[in-house]
């Protein structure tokens, strides 16, 4: 089927890595290498620093119209993902890998971060979404803050196509299978909208995640250590992963090293100027006065 033959395209052509390592990380998955030219060319063109509309209409799974300026309301950073409920198989193993990677991270949905799910498939049904939503919210207990932070919604064919056309997401519907055909994507997007990174595949390791939200958070996620952490590394897009940096590593051994040697030589600084002081007083203790010698 065409969305089966586009994991291999993500896997060989986005994530960096075989196919046969990043599938057996996220649940055993058929490949055929021989992909038809129907399907080739769906890919992620990275945009990064566009930005969501914030008058975008949707729905969510609950019925409730809303606007994605709600989501994307200036405060915490979002991970925003494009999928629809009758998805085969992309989309289960792409968003089971999203929740396992979730259940491991220390940063809270809805205290650090916020989630969006839109829909691609325009005849998407609001039960078909609290079904989605709920089996994925089940996998990630430890997210007690998910049910609200984690938005799956749903929209008209003509703002599917305007957040695609923003994000860079490329999907084809095929009508003899009555599926669509697209690659698998995460959008780590700031509080204002800001595309800051993608990460395309079907795994997405917690700590690169981590990296990706304090990067689009601009300092308002994580602590201070979690920020220094952050400055130490760099997105490698040649391995679509987070790599730390050598030089600012060695820079700041520098800098530690001349640190430590300047408050080592305080005490030794200290006594050099005490000393004069403290040989002139016993010199003066042992001076006869010149009343005595008379």
């Amino acid at each position: 089927m065409a969305v089966i033959l586009v994991v291999t395209t993500v896997d060989l052509a986005s994530w960096g890595q075989p196919a046969s390592s990043a599938v057996q990380d996220a649940a055993p998955v058929m490949l055929n290498d021989s992909l038809p030219l129907g399907v080739k060319g769906l890919e992620v063109e990275q945009k990064l620093g566009a930005t969501i509309p914030k008058d975008l209409p949707l729905v969510d799974s609950r019925g409730r119209k809303l606007r994605s300026g709600q989501v994307f309301d200036g405060g915490l950073p979002v991970i925003l993902t494009l999928n629809y409920s009758n998805c085969p198989m992309l989309c289960n193993v792409q968003l089971n890998q999203l929740s396992q990677s979730l259940e491991k991270l220390d940063l809270r949905a809805g205290r650090d971060f916020r989630l969006l799910s839109v829909s691609i498939d325009p005849k998407e049904t609001d039960q078909r979404l609290r079904e989605m939503k709920q089996r994925y919210i089940e996998q990630i207990p430890a997210q007690q803050g998910a049910d609200e932070a984690w938005v799956f919604a749903r929209t008209n064919k003509k703002v599917v196509d305007q957040l695609c056309d923003v994000t860079g997401f490329a999907y084809r519907y095929d009508r003899a299978s009555g599926e669509y055909a697209h690659p698998a994507m995460l959008a780590f997007c700031s509080g204002d909208g800001v595309v800051t990174r993608y990460s395309l595949g079907v795994a997405f390791p917690p700590d690169d995640m981590k990296l990706a939200l304090l990067e689009a958070g601009e300092g308002k996620v994580g602590g201070i250590v979690d920020q220094f952490v952050l400055w130490c590394y760099a997105f490698d897009p040649a391995a679509n992963s987070y790599t730390p940096q050598a030089w600012k590593i060695m820079r700041l051994a520098g800098a530690v090293t001349v640190l430590a040697m300047f408050l080592a030589l305080i005490p030794y600084w200290t006594g050099r100027k005490s000393a004069p002081h403290d040989q002139l007083d016993r010199s003066e203790q042992h001076t006869i006065p010149a009343k005595a010698i008379s």
